[in-house]
């Protein structure tokens, strides 16, 4: 979750269209309706049967990171016995599966509701088990637990969920109303379009009353797959296809992730781990300045089998001589590589396998040019060093400049750079953050993820006129960033109160959350009114996120300071509740008060609620 730890709010939910589910568009529908049946978005997750366990279970007991799972199979239903949750060796039923392309995992539903991915995984391609700690931990640091899919895989797996849960009874009750992703997941609530349709009198004319990606422009073409296919935090719950990416979503960012052995970003800033392709495409030159759309490439997104797709094969220049006419016509003056070669291949050059993504690469899609400067200072591969691995990386530059020369590759060397130094903390790395944060020509990723890591260097005096310009930024991502890590600054409280007008609802919770930290508790005229209602949205995000203990204890902070003490009492014993090692950073929090201070009272209040049995 972003770091900025206070918890963010939702927005109303809109009126109009409901939704009805996949079966009610089969009868008009029904050609497209069983290709999609048979593709694996409609495949996320499945009950578990002998159709849809690809595992074998025959194969009765395995020995993954030294725990013995026992695998059974016996009247038609899946067993798995481990003894990592409680120490003692129990059965659960794999109620069910969730992937079917690469891997499978088994999930099992605790008598709280608790829906838990249970350790033992199935490789579909390799034809093993494995423990689904290798994707999460795979340098077996055991800094992880067993996923709780309720909470960690919210929103993506299957279609209209709700989490239901109870903070007090400490349980779920999730429920959803289709399996995977459904229709209407990317064409918007149907309830209207059916009614529309199945009356005697069809409407006349193109259809209005559901979504259809490629009548949206490429921004929100590109968000309706982005709402899974992104590394994001869900700052307001209920994304329906054709909203704003921004008002529901912010990216989780590379400053934001902690220094680890499997970081989720390459030093410059492109993706390295997750089916984060949105956040690739969104980089690239081709989105940025082309307006191409994941369906552009993607062409039937009712079947996404990537093998089977003619025009994704890497010796297939067509889809890239759309626009590239001329290079893919001289196709052997541009690459400088024989005709038919991987080096003659578009894809192989800029979308070389560099995501890595459980237990396989995926292209990378910033659709970007070879780098070898930064392998050689950050270790980031390169498209030339992956074909040519009998060379080194000075060779790869060498031959780019005799080619092409250097300009395409110094943006990339620059973000590299700063990052890498940001990223050790080094004082050196603010010019050129100060440099990419204000380069319209970088993309807003890049933008914000400098700006994120600038929130390091507060105390340099260079830093706060940037994030007073940032909110002003023409791309959300930077002004949102900039609004949750402003600094302390003569003008915070002004450029922050003018956020609260953003077009973006991230952007103007951000605002809010910010002033609240600043220790603001009331406007005057209309910029009270929106100062209100963003802190009242709040409540829906807190809610949202009702499960994490971290994040109650959060919004507890947040209801105290700004004078909600009973709602900050709930709160804080619901985080407590979930998890007790919060007791005592809460206890410390609300001590620090001191009589003389106006939230004393409050504090002392939710302090004796705390005590209370």
């Amino acid at each position: 979750m972003i770091r900025f730890a206070l918890v963010l709010a939702a927005t109303l939910p809109a009126a109009g269209a409901t939704y009805t589910g996949a079966a009610s568009c089969a009868p008009c529908h029904a050609a497209i309706h069983k290709e999609w049946s048979g593709a694996r978005h409609s495949k996320m997750v499945q009950s578990a049967t002998a159709t849809s366990v690809q595992g074998d279970f025959t194969r009765g007991t395995v020995t993954l990171r030294g725990q013995t799972y026992t695998l059974t199979r016996r009247n038609g239903a899946f067993y798995v016995t481990e003894s990592y949750l409680t120490g003692k060796p129990r059965e659960h039923r794999v109620d069910y599966t969730l992937g079917n392309r690469r891997i499978q995992h088994y999930l099992t539903t605790l008598p709280d509701g608790r829906i838990l991915v249970l350790p033992p995984s199935w490789d579909i391609l390799r034809k093993n088990w494995f423990h689904n700690f290798d994707i999460g931990d795979p340098d077996e640091s055991g800094d992880v637990e067993v996923q709780l899919w309720n909470k960690a895989c919210y929103s993506c797996h299957v279609s209209q969920e709700e989490k239901g849960f109870d903070p007090r009874k400490v349980a779920y009750r999730t429920e959803w109303l289709d399996f995977g992703v459904n229709c209407e997941r990317c064409h918007g609530p149907a309830s209207e379009h059916v009614q529309h349709y199945s009356a005697q009198v069809k409407p006349a004319g193109p259809v209005r009353d559901i979504v259809l990606q490629t009548r949206l422009d490429p921004a929100r073409d590109t968000m309706v797959c982005a709402q899974c296919h992104s590394f994001r935090d869900i700052f307001a719950p209920d994304f329906k296809a054709g909203d704003d990416f921004y008002d529901h979503f912010v990216p989780i960012l590379e400053f934001d992730q902690p220094v680890d052995k499997d970081p989720a970003y390459w030093p410059d800033g492109r993706t390295r781990r997750f089916s984060t392709d949105a956040f690739g495409l969104w980089q690239s030159r081709c989105f940025l300045e082309g307006g191409v759309t994941c369906v552009r490439c993607h062409v039937d997104a009712h079947d996404t089998s990537i093998e089977k797709a003619k025009q994704l094969r890497p010796d297939d220049p067509a889809i890239c001589g759309q626009c590239h006419a001329d290079v893919v016509k001289s196709a052997n003056a541009h690459t400088h590589h024989a005709a038919g070669s991987a080096g003659s291949s578009c894809v192989e050059c800029h979308m070389p396998r560099s995501v890595l993504s459980i237990k396989a690469k995926i292209r990378d899609h910033t659709i970007s040019v070879p780098v070898p400067e930064n392998t050689a200072r950050h270790n980031i591969p390169n498209a030339c060093n992956d074909c040519h691995s009998d060379r080194d990386a000075a060779w790869a530059a060498e031959r780019m400049n005799e080619w092409w020369g250097d300009a395409s590759r110094r943006k990339s060397i620059r973000r590299a750079d700063a990052f890498a130094l940001a990223r050790r903390h080094e004082t050196e790395a603010i010019p050129g953050l100060l440099a990419i944060a204000t380069d319209a020509d970088e993309s807003p990723f890049a933008r914000a993820n400098a700006l994120g890591y600038l929130g390091s260097f507060k105390q340099d005096q260079r830093v706060f006129p940037i994030f007073e310009w940032a909110l002003g930024d023409a791309h959300p991502l930077p002004r949102v960033i900039a609004a949750l890590g402003m600094p302390r600054g003569p003008g915070a409280v002004a450029d922050l109160t003018r956020a609260l007008r953003d077009s973006a609802a991230t952007v103007r919770l951000a605002a809010a959350v910010s002033l609240v930290g600043a220790g603001v508790k009331s406007l005057p005229g209309d910029d009270g009114r929106r100062f209100e209602e963003a802190r009242s949205l709040y409540f829906a995000r807190a809610a949202l996120n009702s499960d994490d203990g971290a994040q109650q204890v959060a919004a507890g902070r947040f209801f105290l300071l700004t004078g909600n003490p009973s709602r900050a009492a709930e709160s804080f014993a619901n985080g407590i509740r979930i998890d007790p090692e919060l007791r005592g950073e809460t206890l410390e929090f609300l001590n620090h008060f001191v009589p003389s201070d106006a939230l004393f009272p409050g504090a002392q209040t939710v302090l004796k609620s705390l005590a209370a049995p």
